[in-house]
C-alpha cells in the first residue's frame, strides 16, 4: 500500500484577515494598549477638550467606540449625552449599557442629534472612502463643535521599525507583529498626514492642528 503525503507550506494557507470579533472584544483595551502608542494619553487628550470647551450635558459620539472605553471614561466625568458607534456587534456586546446611546453601522448614522463632539480614534484608517465618511461627520457637528481625529498616518520603514519595537517593549512576539500585518493588509488604508491636513480643510473644517504624534500615529484637533 503507498500512502501519499502532501505537505501544506504555510504560505499556502490564506491568512485569515483581521476582525473586531467575540474574541477580541474582551480584552480589546488590553490589546488596544501593546499596539497602540498613547492609546491612554489620547483619550484622556480628547476628554480632557470635551471638559475645557463644552459641558457636561453636550453632545458627543463616540465614532469606532469598540469596547467602549472613551465612553466608561466620559461617563466617570459627569457627561450624560454620550453616544456610541461601531459596526461591530461584538464590540458593541461588551460595552456598557446604561452609560450612552449605541448604534451599529458601517456608515455614519442619518438622523442623530447635532453634536458637540466627535471624537473618531483609530477608526477612519480601516474605512476605504474617508472623504464621504468626513463630510457625514462635518454635516452632523454644531457649528461651534469639535472634530476628534487619531489615525496612522505612515508606513515609513523606519517609522514602522520603531513602532514595532514599542510593541515588543510592551510585549508583543515578533510573530505576532508579522502575523497582524498580513491580516491587515487590504483592511487597513493608510494615508499621509499631508492628506488629512489637506482633506480635512477640503471637507469643510477650518482649523486642523495636531495635537499628538508619536511614531506612525497623529492625533488631529479640527474645528468649522
Amino acid at each position: 500500500m503507498h500512502l501519499t503525503i502532501k505537505i501544506i507550506l504555510l504560505e499556502d494557507i490564506t491568512m485569515s484577515k483581521w476582525k473586531f470579533d467575540s474574541k477580541l472584544a474582551p480584552n480589546f483595551v488590553d490589546h488596544a494598549r501593546k499596539h497602540i502608542p498613547d492609546y491612554d494619553k489620547v483619550i484622556d487628550i480628547s476628554i480632557e477638550l470635551c471638559e475645557d470647551l463644552y459641558g457636561q450635558y453636550s453632545n458627543i459620539i463616540d465614532v469606532g467606540c469598540a469596547s467602549g472605553e472613551t465612553l466608561k471614561r466620559l461617563n466617570k466625568r459627569g457627561f450624560t449625552n454620550i453616544y456610541g458607534l461601531d459596526n461591530s456587534q461584538s464590540m458593541l456586546d461588551v460595552c456598557q449599557k446604561d452609560i450612552a446611546t449605541y448604534f451599529l453601522s458601517d456608515t455614519y448614522p442619518v438622523g442623530l442629534p447635532t453634536m458637540d463632539v466627535i471624537i473618531c480614534n483609530w477608526t477612519l484608517h480601516f474605512i476605504k472612502n474617508k472623504v464621504a465618511y468626513l463630510q457625514s461627520i462635518k454635516e452632523n457637528l454644531h457649528n461651534k463643535g469639535t472634530f476628534i481625529l487619531s489615525e496612522k498616518t505612515t508606513l515609513d520603514p523606519l517609522m514602522i521599525e520603531k513602532y514595532h519595537e514599542f510593541k515588543i517593549q510592551k510585549g508583543v512576539s515578533k510573530e505576532e507583529i508579522k502575523e497582524k500585518e498580513k491580516q491587515l493588509l487590504d483592511v487597513m488604508y493608510i494615508d499621509d498626514i499631508e492628506w488629512y491636513l489637506s482633506t480635512l480643510k477640503e471637507v469643510g473644517f477650518s482649523k486642523v492642528n495636531v495635537i499628538n504624534a508619536h511614531y506612525c500615529f497623529n492625533t488631529f484637533i479640527c474645528r468649522l
